[in-house]
């Protein structure tokens, strides 16, 4: 089931002579540049439908046929599409669902294409239920499954077409970054559509970063995608895009990066789904850390407000909001851990690994219970000097004494130092950064103890009473 080329024969004179004419005219890079945003997509798209008797392979034929003419007269020169039946292999993995489709179940010349698009026709009570699902050949990904309900037959052609633009997801380069301002060049940007209606990127739209590692024969050696890093488009100028990144990396796109080497971006197409977020320890334990406080904040907006705690698996259920991106912030105990961007929605599950802040929270507290004991026992030990030489001074050395014994009786520098070391020892973090924490507040602590606990003090305090009391037997004598 395949169309006719003369109109992609057509549109890829025009494209080449437009093409040509820029590069006649243009500096190196201006000639690279011209080159991606004229170049169309080369879209492959496989249909395949259930079990109807009223589909049958003439009426996909003309499905097929009216979906190459849409996109001609709707798209124009951005799209060169070619629709054919999937494979019998192909169309069985297609009956169990689109979402559960990998890169391998697909033919092998359907990566020589930009784009491959599944459209599978679902009959059902109230019409027919089209799903379609993209994959972006060059970063290997998939977009999420979509889905668009037809109530008749006779608008099959349409949704079809509704199925395929809502799954296709365009694709820029990533030409600079200043400042967290980030240039993207989009692809076939400068073949604007027939259509004016038909807009493939607007302002507030996301783009994911993607960095492509090519072999000697072009062909992808690694693709890494960029974790917790998005850009949020702000200005579309043609094929020129400028946004704004969001990233929970530190250097996100940091370094020059030479070679086969290409820096992508591709444009988020998110479900209404919600995404488990999991939140885990970075150590080597991975365990879910329970209680941790998950603030969300728009894009924009200077601050977040609190949604809710992780459980005890370490997760929590993030919905999709008013705009696609969102920004998390992890907290527990009032310190920031993590700042997260997330769509809701592209991925089922996203995994976060912060610090585990518990043992810190516990050494703060055991070290804030620790100093507020040590004050109460400066500030009873400071009493009792000050009672016992009241006591001296008005000659009543009996309870002078009586009262030595309670300050001998009180706890002493050594004493308060060994507890605090037993605590530290306890409260061991295998994060070397928590451990530092730990390990800086509990010395802070024993240096207030041995500055504010002299047991000279003490030993001069009885030194006073007895002194005192040899004073009183000279003088008696």
């Amino acid at each position: 089931m395949t169309h006719s080329l003369q109109h992609s024969l057509r549109r890829a004179a025009a494209v080449l002579a437009l093409a040509a004419a820029c590069a006649l005219s243009a500096p190196a890079a201006a000639r690279a540049q011209a080159v991606w945003e004229l170049t169309p997509y080369r879209i492959q798209v496989y249909l395949a439908a259930g079990a109807a008797p009223e589909l049958t392979g003439r009426v996909l034929d003309d499905l097929a046929a009216g979906l190459v003419d849409r996109a001609e007269l709707v798209v124009g020169a951005a799209w060169e599409m070619r629709v054919a039946a999937a494979p019998d292999l192909l169309q069985r993995q297609m009956l169990g669902g689109l979402n559960k489709i990998q890169v391998e179940a697909l033919p092998a010349e359907a990566l020589a294409s930009d784009k491959v698009i599944l459209l599978w026709i679902a009959p059902e009570w109230a019409g027919y239920r089209v799903a379609a699902r993209e994959l972006d050949v060059a970063t290997r990904t998939f977009s999420p499954a979509v889905d668009q309900l037809a109530t008749a037959a006779v608008l099959l052609p349409g949704t079809l077409f509704a199925a395929a633009r809502e799954a296709f997801a365009p694709l820029a380069s990533i030409e600079s970054e200043d400042g967290g301002k980030v240039r993207l060049r989009l692809r076939a940007g400068r073949l604007p559509p027939r259509d004016p209606a038909f807009l493939s990127v607007a302002a507030g739209d996301v783009f994911r970063p993607i960095i492509r590692y090519d072999d000697r024969d072009g062909n992808p050696k690694r693709i890494l995608r960029l974790p917790w890093t998005y850009f949020a488009v702000e200005q579309v100028d043609q094929a020129e895009l400028t946004c704004q990144m969001y990233s929970g990396l530190r250097t996100a796109l940091a370094g020059r990066r030479r070679g086969r080497v290409h820096q992508l971006a591709l444009a988020v197409k998110p479900p209404s789904e919600s995404t488990r977020l999991v939140v885990r320890a970075r150590t080597g334990s991975k365990r879910p850390l329970c209680g941790y406080d998950i603030y969300l904040q728009k894009p924009g907006q200077t601050a977040g407000v609190w949604f809710g705690r992780t459980g005890l698996d370490g997760s929590i259920v993030i919905p999709p909001g008013e705009e696609p991106l969102m920004i998390l912030y992890v907290r527990n105990g009032g310190q920031l851990l993590a700042r997260l961007p997330l769509v809701p929605g592209l991925e089922q599950e996203a995994e976060a690994v912060v610090m585990d802040d518990d043992q810190r929270l516990a050494a703060e507290s055991a070290v804030m219970a620790a100093q507020e004991e040590l004050v109460d026992l400066i500030t009873r030990r400071a009493v009792l000097a000050a009672q016992i030489r009241g006591a001296v001074r008005a000659g009543d050395f009996k309870s002078a004494d009586r009262m030595l014994v309670d300050l001998f009786a009180l706890r002493t520098r050594d004493q308060f130092t060994t507890q605090l070391a037993a605590q530290r020892q306890r409260l061991y973090s295998e994060d070397p950064i928590i451990q530092q924490q730990v390990d800086k507040m509990f010395e802070e602590t024993r240096r207030l103890v041995v500055q504010y606990l002299d047991p000279n003090e003490i030993d001069k305090v009885s030194a006073e009473v007895r002194e005192a009391k040899a004073a009183e037997a000279n003088a008696g004598t």
